[in-house]
């Protein structure tokens, strides 16, 4: 298994697609600075508050990363690669967990540029433009971003899952990437549309669906206009256990399915 990490870790690192998505979150760091300045300046009420700032920015987070795992979970089958490591020796389970571990380590190091990048972009600003930086709420900062950072790792760890199962099942990069653009915007809308359904039933899916949650712990669920972040034990047992049940699923579809159908091309 470290070898075969080992030479995927050198493909990933050489990958054009990971480059464009470090180089998104850069530009996408630096738009949003920019914007948030022009609008209200860049006063702060602690020295971390830009790490609060960059948790409400989350959503943009699952936009990119999961068609960076459709690519990555499908790219043996593109190249013809998968054959040839099945044939010297690599069982099929290991293979996937594999892509699964390094992608959940890509998932990390994104995060990590993009919470950094946004930090240190956002308090270099606040200092050149001499802004006002208190600190009146670290601790609420401080433990907000926490809690994000560590939701995101597991959200898009949901994500990276449920999207690689599909890679897995569909075999081809154009398709998967269909089927993933459906099952990212299927869960937008499952938030946003089926909130405010008559039906009981719909409602609790949306309830419980992966970006309900993700909207939630990233401060961005309102109903109306209020906002309604977590709150109480339930709702983070809740937040916790649907991406887990989520990866727990995925994973053992994915599993099954990789040793019962024949790699073929």
């Amino acid at each position: 298994m470290r070898d075969f990490l080992r030479a995927e870790l050198y493909y990933l690192r050489k990958d054009t697609a990971f480059k464009s998505i470090s180089a998104t979150f850069l530009l996408g760091c630096i738009v949003l600075i920019i914007i948030i300045g022009t609008k209200g300046g860049y006063e702060l009420d602690s020295a971390v508050q830009p790490l609060s700032i960059a948790a409400e920015f989350s959503l943009f987070l699952y936009l990119i990363i999961p068609l960076h795992a459709c690519f990555f979970a499908t790219e043996g089958f593109e190249y013809g690669s998968i054959q040839n490591i099945i044939a010297a020796g690599r069982s099929r389970r290991s293979y996937f967990m594999g892509k699964y571990i390094l992608e959940i380590l890509a998932v990390c190091w994104w995060l990590l540029q993009f919470f950094g990048l946004f930090y240190i972009l956002y308090l270099a600003a606040a200092l050149v433009t001499g802004a006002r930086i208190g600190n009146e709420s670290y601790g609420d900062d401080f433990s907000m971003a926490v809690r994000a950072i560590g939701f995101n790792i597991l959200y898009l760890s949901a994500y990276a899952a449920a999207v690689m199962m599909l890679g897995m099942l569909m075999r081809k990069a154009s398709s998967a990437v269909v089927v993933t653009f459906f099952f990212i915007f299927g869960n937008l809308l499952l938030s946003g549309y089926l909130k405010d359904s008559s039906s009981p039933l719909l409602r609790a899916v949306s309830d419980y669906s992966l970006m309900t949650q993700i909207m939630k712990f990233s401060g961005m669920y309102s109903d109306g206009s209020q906002r309604i972040p977590l709150s109480g034990t339930g709702d983070y047992v809740r937040a916790v256990a649907v991406p887990v049940l989520v990866i727990a699923v995925c994973l053992a579809i994915t599993l099954i399915f990789v040793e019962k159908k024949d790699i073929q091309l």
